[in-house]
């Protein structure tokens, strides 16, 4: 048997049934071959002592045959043609229109008929790119303008997500510039300039990142290029510059997206040099708010106790840091201020001596209103990340419900916890949005209560 006829299974069937020195003796080859071809289908051998443990009887686990990386590959691609196949909705074809429209308006070909564009297959690579963008940008304006007869809401933007994830597979991946902080002249940059291809997998990636930024409550998240899939490739114009070791890295906060890289030399001595390129906004370089999820939350008028629970050990320690907050608060304003330091070193002077507790206490009281302001601070903020927790909400957020008898919509500025010994009561304020679905001026707030007696039984 030659070892080209062996199938990737019969390999497997024969590793794992017999030694490979019986395999290679069979097929005429050495052991070292055996474990080459073994790599090269990725075919998992018996680990050190398997052989023996089957001559003592035993009967050790054998793994199963995981997929190919060829056949995990056409799967994805049979998968993306699966996703991308097939006709635009109605109201897809209403914003793809539109976006088309303005293309024209600037003087962009779009090589088909609009009468005609009803399945995606027939959209330019180029074009769809640009559409992508224009949708990001103008879809919402388009709705509310009446532009695009529909109303804007939550079933339209999940609608052009769908339309988006179609779009991104065929879009042609645009090629970015990350200039250098720093002073441009008319014909040059201040610096290097980063070059990165704007793929579909990367835009996902950059979403996830931009939005753990935001959950989290982050300034920024930084990828070491070195260990990501999309690293950047640089040459070296001077021979100098050979002596020096780069890292870089991809930071994206919740709205924007640069590149960071240290050089150091060789040499320990020198500090390493640090340089950044200038901030590229998300929004004008890929259909982020529509890669994000769901942006708009809907939240009931109760608090369930299924969220509740899961804090309440969180919730529990906030309030014993709140009572012992208050006691601080109370012994330190009610010290009586009334009597005069003078008269207070003189009675520490005759009863006291040089221990002066009078005095001490007084001073220790007058030190401690400084922490006691940023106690306060550090409880707002643990009233205000709990509340998130829970709500599941977070500042930007659109959050509706029905406050009142009446449907509230606004976009969320706030978000904190106010307890009792009885209650729980969530608050989230914000602008309202106006009956036309825009933002208005006015501040609402929304209010939800859970009875704590609820989970503290239990």
């Amino acid at each position: 048997m030659a070892k080209r006829e062996l199938s990737r299974e019969e390999l497997f069937a024969l590793v794992w049934e017999r030694p490979a020195r019986e395999i290679a003796k069979e097929l005429g080859i050495s052991d070292v071959a055996v474990g080459k071809l073994c790599e090269k289908l990725q075919v998992p051998k018996p680990p050190r002592g398997y052989w023996a443990r089957v001559e003592a009887g035993q009967t050790p686990r054998r793994p199963a045959l995981k997929a190919f990386r060829e056949e995990l590959e056409a799967k994805r691609k049979g998968a993306l043609q699966a996703r991308i196949a097939g006709h635009f909705t109605e109201l897809q074809s209403k914003f793809l229109d539109a976006a088309l429209e303005e293309l024209r308006k600037r003087g962009v070909d779009s090589l088909v008929e609009t009468t005609r564009l009803k399945h995606i297959s027939s959209l330019d690579q180029d074009v769809a790119a640009q559409v992508l963008l224009l949708i990001q940008g103008q879809a919402q304006k388009w709705a509310e303008s009446g532009r695009v007869d529909v109303k804007w809401g939550t079933s339209v933007r999940t609608s052009i997500a769908k339309l988006v994830e179609r779009l991104m597979p065929l879009a042609r991946p645009q090629l970015l510039a990350f200039e250098t902080e720093g002073k441009r002249h008319s014909f040059s940059a201040a610096g290097p300039i980063v070059f990165v291809r704007w793929t579909a997998e990367l835009q996902a990636r950059i979403a996830t990142l931009a939005r753990i930024a935001r959950d989290q409550n982050l300034s920024h998240v930084v990828q070491p290029l070195s260990a990501a899939d999309h690293a950047w490739s640089s040459t070296h114009l001077h021979q100098p510059e050979s002596d020096f070791i780069l890292n870089s890295y991809l930071c994206v906060s919740p709205d924007v997206a640069w590149v960071e890289w240290y050089r150091r030399s060789w040499r320990e001595d020198d500090p390493p040099e640090r340089h950044s390129t200038s901030r590229v906004k998300l929004r004008d370089v890929m259909p982020i708010d529509f890669l994000d999820g769901e942006v708009e939350k809907v939240l009931p008028p109760g608090i369930s106790e299924a969220k509740v629970k899961p804090y309440r050990a969180r919730l529990q320690a906030l309030d014993e840091a709140e009572r012992i907050f208050e006691m601080l608060t109370n012994a330190a304003y009610a010290l009586d201020r009334s009597v005069p330091n003078e008269t207070l070193a003189m009675a520490d002077r005759i009863w006291f001596g040089s221990e002066r507790p009078f005095r001490a206490a007084r001073e220790a009281f007058a030190h401690i209103e400084t922490d006691l302001e940023r106690w306060e601070q550090q409880i707002e903020a643990e009233r205000s990340q709990l509340a998130q927790a829970v709500l599941g909400v977070r500042p930007g957020d659109i959050v509706t419900s029905h406050q009142h008898g009446t449907l509230t919509r606004i976009s969320a500025e706030s978000i904190s916890l106010y307890s009792s010994e009885n209650h729980v009561t969530f608050v989230v304020s914000g602008r309202r949005f106006r009956k036309d679905g825009t933002l208005g001026k006015i501040t609402d707030t929304m209010s939800f209560t859970f009875d704590r007696a609820v989970v503290d039984d239990k």
